[in-house]
């Protein structure tokens, strides 16, 4: 089997997107049955062994995603926002796709990033979430009419659609009306480095930030509405005084839309010493900042599937997130769950896991063990299952076309 995988997502900062694409390479790479891997990321097509080669530098961030006033990323920020951003982008690299993709007809083309491009042979999307629909008020107006425009054609083009989580892949049949037999759920993996570690190993990593192992909260993600970081900063200033300086509640992640008041409220709770934002912190670090934190807080309001709450399962560590979420869907019993708009109910939540430390070891063994069940490995073989439905049927459509 031939595969062609799109790679725009592979560009720093990493995402949860960019993190799939790049694992399910890795995974993809190692399997015997699957012949060639190309990629294309948006402008040229390369090799997988080439994308791979540079995939330390596509994990670091870079100099000016750490300050939202950096010039290049501000012209980029603005370019973005304007009008017909999408659609010249999209028509762009649409151009530039069908030019290549010629001469690769015969490859399956998976578009780990929700839209297609215009391909002759088989075609599978990944469609991770539908947050543009079900909540809109969280995504520049652009994005959401484009994906609008975009996102019902693409499924009416595709021969196969995976979904992260089974709550994802209902929103497709039931407002899309994809066939329940064209669409599947395959749950992503942790990576192997997300693994509990000790003070001792943490140690270094921990120091960097001021941080001690087992004495401070966390949260990674994206900084955008989404994220549910309003209701986790009302949650904070609700807890004792005493226990705000003594587990300081430490933010992680990359600047996305509309984040400035999230901003300037962490800077203010950071001058009190109850904050540590670290903005974005690379893939070697990450690991460490996970495996010391006595517990994680996902309060995202809609995810398709929730990668930090995995990751910080896999690394012995116990997790609070929402209710009936993709996270509660995966996690089995191996977190905490409140009603997402709920600070208060949030704020109970923290207290009585940091007031438990044996309900904290209970958690976070359940956790562990739900965790060791997922894997890149298993998400690879899965999507290798659709590829071969999807060649299947696209042959089984261009025969019956002929006839």
């Amino acid at each position: 089997m031939k595969v062609l995988i799109g790679t725009e997502s592979l560009r720093p900062p990493l995402t949860g997107i960019g993190n799939y694409t790049l694992n399910l390479i890795r995974e993809l790479q190692l399997r015997s049955d699957v012949e060639a891997i190309d990629c294309f990321n948006g402008d040229r097509f390369s090799t997988a062994e080439r994308v791979l080669m540079t995939a330390d530098l596509l994990i670091e961030p870079v100099t000016e995603s750490r300050h939202q006033g950096g010039a290049k990323a501000q012209l980029r920020k603005t370019l973005r926002g304007l009008p017909l951003a999408y659609r010249l982008k999209s028509a762009w690299s649409n151009v530039r796709f069908k030019i290549g993709g010629e001469a690769r007809s015969g490859f399956v083309y998976h578009e780990p990033n929700f839209i297609l491009k215009p391909h002759d042979g088989p075609c599978v999307t990944t469609v991770h979430d539908l947050s543009f629909v079900r909540h809109p008020e969280f995504h520049p107006p652009e994005r959401v009419r484009w994906l609008s425009r975009q996102l019902p054609r693409t499924l009416e083009r595709a021969d196969y659609v995976i979904a992260d989580s089974e709550v994802v892949r209902s929103e497709l049949i039931q407002q899309f009306g994809v066939r329940p037999d064209r669409v599947r759920a395959i749950y992503l993996g942790a990576d192997a480095r997300f693994i509990p570690r000790s003070p001792e190993e943490c140690r270094a990593v921990l120091a960097k930030y001021g941080l001690v192992h087992g004495g401070y909260l966390a949260f990674v993600g994206t900084i955008e509405p989404r994220k549910g970081l309003s209701v986790l900063l009302d949650a904070w200033e609700r807890l004792p005084a005493t226990m705000r300086q003594n587990w300081p509640l430490v933010i992680a992640g990359a600047p996305g839309w509309r984040n400035s008041e999230f901003v300037k409220r962490m800077q203010t709770l950071q001058a009190k010493g109850e904050v540590r934002f670290l903005q974005f912190v690379n893939a070697y670090e990450l690991p460490f900042i996970y495996a010391g934190a006595a517990t994680f807080i996902y309060p995202s309001v809609y995810e398709g599937f929730g990668l930090p709450v995995l990751e910080s399962m896999a690394s012995g560590v116990p997790v609070i997130c929402g209710k009936g979420t993709s996270m509660a869907e995966f996690a089995q019993g191996g977190c905490k769950l409140f009603d997402v708009d709920d600070c208060d109910a949030l704020a109970l939540a923290i207290v009585e896991l940091l007031e438990s430390p044996q309900q904290r070891l209970r958690m976070a063994n359940v956790a562990l063990a739900q965790a060791n069940s997922f894997s890149w490995a298993r998400c690879a073989q899965e999507t290798l299952q659709v590829y071969a439905e999807a060649e299947k049927n696209h042959s089984r459509g261009s025969y019956e076309e002929a006839r």
